[in-house]
């Protein structure tokens, strides 16, 4: 649904379609996206009936009006709707939007791959216009930086290779003038320190976009509310992102366990259903069986959640 660029021929429309490209995730596209193909056929329709005159009172413009305005509503898009309404506006987004591919979700939108990733998640992460706005100059700034550390890299390189070649010109310079010229190997030393200290700069600021990604309401990496919980409390504490990475390994590991203990007690429900039809006439059934799976499950998750939350909380104090 992202690729499909103006599908409406209403242009208010296209203007709604294309600020929802940015904030709502694929499910909800689909669903915003049949909704206002209905909607429109029936503005359409109304344009019809405006133009016969057979609306003189306005409550069927004012009808359409509200059906439009609870469909944003309901998809958390009500803060544009001042936008659609101005038809200066949304004529001009017409007439100067390219296609969203390229305008919203670039694949090139940054040349560093790894933050385009990233940024991928941040357009499905359900931050609003504002926030979207101030992460992305945030993304820009750290492909500032990017560049700044290629630039000095390109520089080391070259000075890497010209190394001994200073080095001859030095012994030269002390045989000539009885002095060793300093100069070329410490800016070439300088450039080296220079660019350490840029790269892990640009390691830091990564982890902080990151959990910056992760922040936004729709930005669940985990169904289980425990586990979105310990998530949630690792991104706010003194973790690497190598470590988070980690983290994250054992949440859905731990999340899977939790998930079939879940599962166990249905199906422990579910026969002491079918126990109970049958008169409790078994003394020993999948139902005990069941049960001791249960007790046995609920030990091992409990011991790694308490095996995690302790980790996480000991990192956590540590800010």
């Amino acid at each position: 649904m992202r690729s499909i660029n103006r599908p409406f021929r209403m242009a208010k429309l296209n203007m709604l379609w294309t600020k929802a490209q940015v904030r709502l995730t694929e499910p909800k596209l689909k669903s915003l996206y049949s909704e206002l193909k209905m909607h429109e056929k029936e503005e359409l329709a109304f344009k019809r009936i405006k133009a016969d005159g057979l609306d003189k009172e306005g409550l069927k413009e004012a009808d359409i009006r509200k059906k439009l305005i609870g469909i944003m509503s309901t998809y958390g898009l009500l803060e544009h709707y001042g936008d659609i309404s101005d038809p200066a506006k949304y004529r001009e987004h017409e007439a100067l939007s390219g296609p969203v591919s390229d305008k919203y979700l670039n694949k090139s939108l940054f040349k560093d791959k790894k933050l385009n990733k990233l940024w991928e998640k941040v357009e499905n992460a359900g931050f609003n216009a504002e926030e979207l706005s101030t992460l992305k100059e945030e993304f820009i700034h750290h492909q500032d930086k990017i560049d700044g550390y290629y630039s000095i890299l390109d520089e080391v390189e070259a000075g890497d290779k010209d190394q001994e070649m200073n080095e001859k010109l030095e012994r030269f310079n002390a045989i000539e003038y009885g002095e060793e010229n300093e100069k070329p190997k410490k800016d070439f030393l300088a450039k080296v320190n220079s660019l350490r200290d840029k790269h892990r700069e640009i390691r830091d600021d990564y982890d902080r976009l990151y959990r910056l990604a992760m922040q936004g309401p729709n930005s669940q990496e985990f169904v289980e509310p425990k586990v979105q919980g310990l998530w949630k409390l690792a991104l706010a504490s003194n973790f690497s992102l190598l470590e988070l990475e980690s983290l994250k390994a054992e949440l859905f590991h731990y999340e899977k366990r939790l998930l079939k203990l879940r599962h166990l007690h249905v199906d422990a429900a579910m026969q002491a259903e079918k126990r109970k039809e049958k008169g409790n006439s078994d003394k020993l059934d999948m139902g005990d069986i069941t049960e001791d799976m249960i007790k046995k499950h609920t030990r091992k998750v409990s011991k790694l959640h308490t095996d995690i939350e302790s980790r996480i909380m000991n990192r956590h104090v540590e800010l």
